[in-house]
C-alpha cells in the first residue's frame, strides 16, 4: 500500500507569503512568470520556472539551484528541525457557496505506476514536460510543488483536520482568488502515525503531477546510491469522499484536414447534433440526459452533440465500465475516429471556455469541444480500474500553491 512518510521540509522565514508563493509550473503562463517574478525577489517562480536568460537552455535550471542555495544561506528559506506532516487546508468559494480542501503533504515512496503499491495513474502523459522537469531536478535536487494525490477513505481523518483549526497555523494567506490557504506543521510521533496509515489504507489516485512523479522517478533510478531522500516525491493527499474535490474539465480545440462546415455535417450523419441559442449554449448541459453531451463551437454556431454508450462501446469493446462512462473516452475513442478518420493535425487544451470560443472563431481552427465536469470519485474508479483517461481530462482546482513547503533531496 502507498507509504506516506514525513520529511524535513524546507520553508520561507517569512510570515507574509501571500507575494511569496505561485502556481505549480504546468500553470504559468508567460504573462504570468513575468508577474510572478517582480511580485517579489523571493517568489517561488524564481526556481519553479526559472526564465533563460541565455541561449543556453541548460542555464535556467542551473540559475534555480543557485537561487535555492541562496536563500538558504541567506536565511530566507529555513529547515525545519525534524521530519514532519504539513497538514494543508484550502477554503474557498465556488459558485456562490463556501467549500474547502483538506488533505496532508508528506513524502510519498516511490514505485512504478500502477504496481503492486497502490499509487495508481489516472490519466497518460506527453514526454515533454518530464524531460523538462528532469533537467531542473538535476540541477537543483529539491521537490519544489508538491504532486496532488486523492483516495477513497470515508472521512476517517476529517474530525481530526477539524481540530487543528483550534491551533494557529505556521503559514497562512490569502490569494488574489480570494482562496485562504493555511499549513500546520505536525511533528508528534503519534498524529504522523495517524495520518500515514489512513493514507496508507487505499489506493492513492495521481490527480495533478503525472509528469512530476514520472520525473521524480526517472531521477532516483538514475542514482548511484540507494539511500537518501530521492527514493520519494513530495505529495499532497486528499480523501475524495468527503473534500470539496472540483474536478474541471479541459476543453479541446482542433485543427483537421476537413472545414468547419464539413466537419459539423460528418457528425450530424453519425451522431445526434441539434444547433443551440447562443443564450442557451451556457446551460445547454442542463437539459440534455443523453449518456456523452458535448458543446460542439463552430466559427458560425454551437451545436450539442449528443452520444449514445451503445456506440461507445462499440467502438472500444469490453473495456471496464467506470472508463467506458466518460466523456472524453466518448469523444477520443468513438467520436472523433468515426468523423474524423483521417486524425486531427492540431490538438489544444483549455479549462477557459472563452478560449476554446476565440481560438475557432479569430484563429480559424476547425472546431473546439466543451466538455461537463467530471467528479473526483470517477477519477479513483478509473485509476482503480487500472485504465488511463486521454491525457488532459480532469484539472483539479484550486491548485495546492508552490511554496509552503519544499522537500530538498540532500
Amino acid at each position: 500500500m502507498p507509504e506516506l512518510r514525513p520529511f524535513q521540509g524546507v520553508r520561507y522565514a517569512s510570515e507574509n507569503l501571500s507575494d511569496i508563493v505561485c502556481p505549480p509550473y504546468d500553470v504559468i503562463t508567460q504573462e504570468d512568470q513575468e508577474k510572478l517574478y517582480a511580485r517579489h525577489p523571493h517568489n517561488a517562480v524564481r526556481v519553479e520556472l526559472p526564465f533563460s536568460e541565455s541561449h543556453d537552455e541548460t542555464e535556467r535550471y542551473r540559475k534555480a539551484a543557485r537561487q535555492f542555495a541562496q536563500w538558504l544561506d541567506d536565511g530566507v528559506l529555513r529547515r525545519d528541525d525534524s521530519p514532519c506532516l504539513y497538514v494543508y487546508r484550502q477554503d474557498f468559494l465556488w459558485k456562490g457557496a463556501r467549500k474547502r480542501i483538506t488533505g496532508v503533504i508528506g513524502a510519498l515512496k516511490l514505485e512504478e505506476l500502477g504496481g503492486r503499491g497502490g499509487v495508481l495513474p489516472h490519466e497518460r502523459t506527453m514526454p515533454g514536460p518530464v524531460e523538462d522537469r528532469l533537467r531542473l531536478l538535476r540541477a537543483c535536487p529539491v521537490n519544489i510543488s508538491p504532486i496532488y494525490a486523492i483516495y477513497r477513505g470515508a472521512g476517517g481523518l476529517a474530525p481530526y483536520y477539524d481540530s487543528l483549526t483550534a491551533r494557529p497555523p505556521q503559514a497562512r494567506l490569502t490569494d488574489e482568488h480570494g482562496t485562504l490557504h493555511r499549513l500546520w506543521v505536525i511533528g508528534a510521533p503519534s498524529e504522523i502515525e495517524m495520518i500515514s496509515e489512513a493514507v496508507a489504507a487505499t489506493a492513492l489516485v495521481i490527480a495533478d503531477g503525472h509528469h512530476r512523479y514520472e520525473t521524480a522517478l526517472a531521477y532516483h533510478e538514475e542514482q548511484p546510491d540507494t539511500n537518501g531522500e530521492h527514493d520519494a516525491v513530495m505529495c499532497f493527499c486528499a480523501d475524495a469522499d468527503v473534500e470539496d474535490l472540483n474536478v474541471l474539465p479541459y476543453h479541446r480545440v482542433f485543427k483537421a484536414n476537413s472545414t468547419s462546415a464539413a466537419f459539423g455535417d460528418r457528425l450530424a450523419a453519425r451522431f445526434s447534433t441539434a444547433e443551440v441559442d447562443e443564450e442557451v449554449a451556457p446551460r445547454v448541459f442542463e437539459h440534455s440526459a443523453a449518456d456523452h453531451s458535448f458543446l460542439v463551437v463552430l466559427p458560425d454556431k454551437e451545436l450539442l452533440l449528443e452520444v449514445h454508450e451503445d456506440a461507445v462501446s462499440s467502438a472500444v469493446g469490453d473495456q471496464p465500465a467506470a472508463w467506458r462512462s466518460l466523456d472524453v473516452v466518448a469523444l477520443h475513442e468513438a467520436v472523433l475516429p468515426a468523423v474524423l478518420p483521417e486524425g486531427v493535425s492540431q490538438l489544444r487544451f483549455s479549462s477557459d471556455e472563452e478560449e476554446i470560443f476565440r481560438v475557432v472563431r479569430d484563429e480559424h481552427w476547425t472546431a473546439g469541444v466543451l466538455m461537463k465536469p467530471l467528479d473526483a470519485v470517477q477519477v479513483v474508479e478509473v485509476a482503480r480500474s487500472r485504465m488511463r483517461m486521454p491525457q488532459k481530462a480532469s484539472y483539479f482546482w484550486p491548485k495546492a500553491v508552490t511554496g509552503l513547503a519544499f522537500r530538498s533531496l540532500r
